[in-house]
């Protein structure tokens, strides 16, 4: 039987912790979860423990952690999945189904056609929401490992971030397929733009940012779509999506 998992940034060996409110309602309202069931608790850093729920009451649900166990592998790639942000539930959505699959990190980038309703993600109010999304897919798919979703960022200042890797940039015509991309050596950036496609000067700035041009097949997909159809791809043929 798989065991509740939940995410407590905190969890160490013998530590006695609090869930998160959201996790604490989940295990007591969802899952109908009493004092003396038997859970797991992970740190969102790789580190899973054994743990016990010793207090359930409407104020909180608390736990003793025991033994850790051995935590699901990750994926031999690293692999950072930046994307426009979206508007309504699309960003969560691939948030949620990303984690899953694997990713190691989120970096959302404003861009000239970024929708006029995502661009207030700038600003940093959706952090908080996007944070749990990634934390509850991680309860939900196994992993000890929550990706990080980075604070929002412009196009400019993700081009200036430190990046040790393969750089691939999602483009609707002209791109190579993933496949014929030479194997990234342990890490890779995948960047997909918005609904709206990438200005001209954008992907000339791309390409002389050392990014290399891909494209995902002859249709044309929405973002999220194209985020995920990406995703799997780079973890088929260079993760460990088998």
């Amino acid at each position: 039987m798989t065991l509740p998992r939940f995410h407590v940034p905190e969890a160490g060996p013998g530590a006695r912790v609090s869930l998160p409110d959201h996790s604490a309602h989940h295990a007591r309202e969802v899952l109908r979860l009493r004092a003396g069931a038997a859970v797991r608790i992970f740190d969102g850093a790789g580190a899973e423990f054994e743990a016990v729920l010793d207090s359930v009451t409407r104020r909180g649900v608390d736990a003793r952690i025991g033994a850790a166990v051995a935590a699901r592998p990750e994926s031999q790639l690293r692999l950072v999945l930046a994307l426009s942000p979206l508007k309504g539930d699309r960003m969560e959505l691939v948030i949620q189904k990303a984690t899953e699959l694997g990713v190691a990190e989120l970096w959302p980038v404003v861009t000239v056609r970024t929708d006029a309703a995502a661009r207030p993600a700038l600003d940093g109010s959706r952090q908080e929401r996007w944070d749990k999304v990634a934390s509850g897919a991680a309860e939900q798919s196994g992993r000890a490992v929550v990706p990080r979703v980075a604070p929002t960022a412009t196009l400019a200042e993700l081009l200036d971030r430190p990046f040790d890797g393969g750089r691939i940039v999602l483009v609707e015509t002209a791109g190579a397929p993933l496949a014929a991309l030479p194997a990234p050596t342990g890490a890779a950036l995948l960047l997909v733009g918005p609904a709206g496609g990438w200005e001209p000067r954008e992907t000339e700035r791309l390409g002389r940012a050392g990014f290399a041009a891909a494209g995902l097949g002859p249709r044309i997909l929405r973002s999220e779509t194209a985020a995920l159809a990406a995703v799997i791809a780079a973890q088929v043929l260079w993760g460990d999506l088998h």
